[in-house]
């Protein structure tokens, strides 16, 4: 089970064994996470991918982490100074990402020392948050695969992922307002397995989130 998984990839497998069995009408692929995948600076936490990320597609022979052959995010992490400048103007002026670019991306975050993964590895046709059950049953699945991958830093996107993980409750206005006026990140401490992290809440960076308020935050990172 997954208290047994040694590696990620036996992550994956339980994640699969996981979607078929809850969600077997589901035709979408799960998304899961990748990146530096030992001792990353920052583990970026998101909530659900949707079918606008091409890997979704379970014909997609190619590696599966957030946001594959989207825009947004990415403009928001280049104004952040934490993707390429030559990476966003390809992703710009193309209609989809081959597998080679894909392959360029993940090359960049592993390079940078950043990984991309999700909360809840369960893939929905639209944005609609997921319920608590889908947040409960795959919990377990980003604490272990936190305990496998040790990032020195967490980034939690939305309050879904920070409130599971830390069992605390904020509020992020209050938490932007702070930093802003200290250009600190309070961190709050967490320890999954063996090594101790750190998690930052942000605004979740794009539609019902604050893409703007999201951009401030991630750039304060660079002052840790």
């Amino acid at each position: 089970m997954v208290d047994d998984c040694k590696s990620l990839d036996e992550l994956w497998v339980q994640v699969r064994e996981l979607n078929k069995r809850y969600f077997p009408d589901n035709s979408l692929a799960p998304i899961v996470g990748d990146g530096k995948t030992q001792k990353p600076k920052v583990m970026f936490v998101f909530i659900n991918p949707t079918s606008r990320n091409i890997s979704s597609d379970p014909s997609w022979q190619g590696p599966r982490f957030p946001f594959i052959g989207t825009k947004q995010v990415w403009r928001v992490f280049n104004k952040a100074g934490l993707f390429d400048d030559r990476l966003l103007a390809q992703i710009n002026r193309q209609p989809t990402w081959s597998l080679v670019f894909t392959n360029h991306v993940l090359r960049f975050l592993r390079q940078n020392g950043l990984y991309f993964t999700n909360i809840v590895k369960w893939t929905g046709h639209d944005a609609a948050l997921p319920d608590a059950e889908k947040v409960k049953l795959f919990l377990p699945i980003l604490e272990k695969e936190i305990a496998l991958v040790k990032p020195e830093t967490i980034v939690t996107f939305g309050l879904i992922p920070f409130e599971k993980l830390t069992r605390q409750k904020i509020k992020l206005n209050d938490y932007y307002s702070e930093a802003m006026r200290t250009r600190r990140l309070k961190t709050y401490e967490l320890k999954i397995g063996s090594q101790p992290a750190e998690v930052i809440p942000c605004y979740f960076p794009i539609g019902r989130g604050n893409p703007k308020r999201a951009v401030e935050l991630l750039n304060l990172l660079k002052n840790r």
